[in-house]
């Protein structure tokens, strides 16, 4: 708060701490985008340690779908590397494409794909452990 002096009358001035619609959107689009990245590099280390964790030997996949993927390696690119990154776009398209507050199925789906990921993160870190004790 500023303080100002005017013959012998003392004014107060309040800062201004208005914030405005185009901040708020500007932070939630950071936000939204920040998200789609984390989803894509949760995808990508889920594929570098289940490639690291097969390679060993003492794993397999347990995905039915990707285990027939995983043998051609420009087919595992397409399916882990091209493919998320066309659905994330197809969600930045949709979520410019609807009014603000409009988008949250799109959010949803991206919430749960982080969260989905971070279990399957977790379960690598898991068998990381059993892979370096031998268990």
């Amino acid at each position: 708060m500023a303080v100002a002096k005017s013959n012998s009358v003392i004014t107060l001035k309040k800062p201004d701490i208005s914030v405005s619609v185009k901040d708020i959107s500007v932070k939630s689009d950071f936000v939204f985008y920040t998200r789609l990245v984390l989803l894509y590099l949760l995808n990508v280390v889920d594929w570098l340690c289940t490639e690291v964790l097969i390679s060993s030997g003492l794993f397999v996949e347990a995905n039915p779908v990707m285990k027939a993927v995983l043998n051609d390696f420009f087919l595992t690119l397409t399916v882990k590397g091209v493919l998320p990154l066309v659905l994330i776009e197809i969600c930045a398209i949709v979520y410019r494409a609807v009014p603000e507050g409009e988008s949250n199925t799109v959010r949803f789906i991206i919430n749960f794909g982080i969260i989905a990921y971070f279990f399957v993160i977790l379960w690598h870190i898991l068998n990381f452990v059993l892979l370096f004790f031998h268990f």
